[in-house]
C-alpha cells in the first residue's frame, strides 16, 4: 500500500469515526472492544458516544458506569478527569450565547439547537460547567434536565447584568416550547431571532423613559412583550415577525388583552415593524381562543396591513422532528457505513 492510499484510509477513517463508533455501539460491543477494533484510545470513543459523561452526569458510580460500558474503574476516572484547560470552541460559544439569550434550555432541546446527539450535548454541557460559563444541571420538572448560564456568562453576553434566574415550575413549559419554537423557525442562526429577554429588557428602558405600553388599556409600566421574534426570508424580501407561544387557554379578558396588545407591539416594533403575529397553540381549546379573540377585534386592527397565523404548536413540532429524522437518514444513507483498520 503506497503512502498516498495509506493517507486516504486514515482520513476516510476520521471523518466517518462517529458513524462507526456509534453503528459498533449499537452492535453491543463494549468500550474496550471498540477502542481495540479501531486502534483508538478508550477517550476517543467517548468523544464520539458521550455514555460515560452522560452516565456520570445521572449520578453513577464510577464503577457502575464501568460495568455499563466494559472498562475499568479507573480507566472511567481518568476518561472523565476535568480537562487542564477547555477550549471555548465555536460549538460552545453558540451554545452559551443562545443559553443566555432563552435564559437556558433544557439538555434535549439544547441537542436538537445545536443538532447533535444528547451524549455529545452531556460531554459539551460538562466542559462549560467546568469553564464556569454553565451552573450544574437542574431538575426542574419530569424529563431532561436545565441547562443555566451562569450570571457572569450571562452579563457578558447581554451586555448589562441580569437578575439570578433559575426555571420556574410553573413557567418551565413555556420557556421549553418557546425554545422549540426558536429552532423550529430559525434554527441556530443568532441574526433570525431576537430573544424575550432582550424585548424585555428594551420594553423596561422605554418604561423608565416614559414610554407607556401597548395594551388595550395602556398602563405606565406594563408593555407587551413577545415570547421572540424571527426573520423570514421570502421573495418580497426580509420579514420581520413576532411569536406567541400559548399553552394554556387564557380568559376572554385575558385573551383580548394580550392579543391587542401583541398585535400593537408588532406594529410598533423597532427598527422594523412587523409584518405579523404567529400564534403556536397547545391543543384546539387554545387554538379556538385566538380565533375568538381574532374575531372581537375591533376596526383599529382590523385595518392593519398585518397577517395574523395560528398553528398548533405539536403538529409543528412533530413535522419538524419528522423533517430532522428524515434528513439525518438520508445522510447516513448517502454516506454508508466504513470501518478500516490500519494497515499491518
Amino acid at each position: 500500500m503506497n503512502h498516498n492510499t495509506k493517507a486516504r484510509y486514515a482520513e476516510l477513517e476520521l471523518q466517518y469515526r462517529p458513524q462507526v463508533v456509534d453503528g459498533l455501539r449499537r452492535t453491543g460491543m463494549s468500550y474496550r472492544e471498540i477502542a481495540r477494533t479501531l486502534e483508538i484510545s478508550a477517550r476517543k470513543v467517548e468523544a464520539v458516544l458521550g455514555e460515560a459523561a452522560a452516565l456520570r452526569a445521572s449520578g453513577h458510580s464510577h464503577a457502575e458506569i464501568g460495568r455499563i460500558v466494559g472498562l475499568p474503574r479507573t480507566t472511567v476516572q481518568d476518561m472523565l478527569r476535568e480537562p487542564k484547560r477547555a477550549s471555548l470552541t465555536g460549538r460552545k460559544t453558540a451554545a452559551v450565547a443562545a443559553l443566555v439569550e432563552m435564559h437556558g434550555m433544557q439538555i434535549d432541546v439544547l441537542a436538537h439547537f445545536l443538532d447533535t446527539g444528547r451524549n455529545h450535548t452531556y460531554v459539551l454541557v460538562a466542559e462549560l460547567e467546568w469553564a464556569k460559563l454553565v451552573r450544574p444541571l437542574q431538575q426542574v420538572q419530569p424529563g431532561a434536565k436545565w441547562v443555566v448560564p451562569t450570571r457572569d456568562s450571562a452579563a457578558r453576553y447581554l451586555g448589562w447584568r441580569p437578575k439570578d434566574w433559575t426555571p420556574p415550575l410553573m413557567y418551565a413549559n413555556h420557556y421549553r416550547a418557546v425554545a422549540q419554537a426558536r429552532i423550529m423557525l430559525v434554527g441556530s442562526d443568532p441574526a433570525r431571532w431576537i430573544s424575550e429577554r432582550r424585548l424585555r429588557h428594551d420594553a423596561e428602558q422605554a418604561v423608565r423613559d416614559g414610554v407607556v405600553s401597548t395594551g388595550r388599556a395602556p398602563l405606565a409600566g406594563r408593555p407587551h412583550v413577545h415570547d421572540g421574534r424571527f426573520l423570514r426570508h421570502t421573495r418580497d424580501g426580509r420579514q420581520w415577525w413576532a411569536v406567541e407561544v400559548e399553552l394554556t387557554r387564557k380568559t376572554r379578558e385575558a385573551m383580548d388583552l394580550a392579543l391587542r396588545g401583541a398585535i400593537r407591539a408588532a406594529r410598533d416594533a423597532e427598527p422594523d415593524p412587523c409584518l405579523g403575529v404567529l400564534y403556536l397553540c397547545r391543543s384546539a381549546a387554545v387554538i379556538d381562543g385566538v380565533h375568538a379573540a381574532a374575531d372581537r377585534l375591533s376596526a383599529e386592527f382590523v385595518s392593519l396591513d398585518m397577517d395574523l397565523v395560528v398553528q398548533d404548536f405539536d403538529d409543528q413540532w412533530t413535522e419538524f422532528l419528522a423533517g430532522l429524522n428524515a434528513k439525518k437518514a438520508a445522510q447516513t444513507a448517502r454516506r454508508g457505513l466504513h470501518v478500516t483498520r490500519k494497515a499491518s
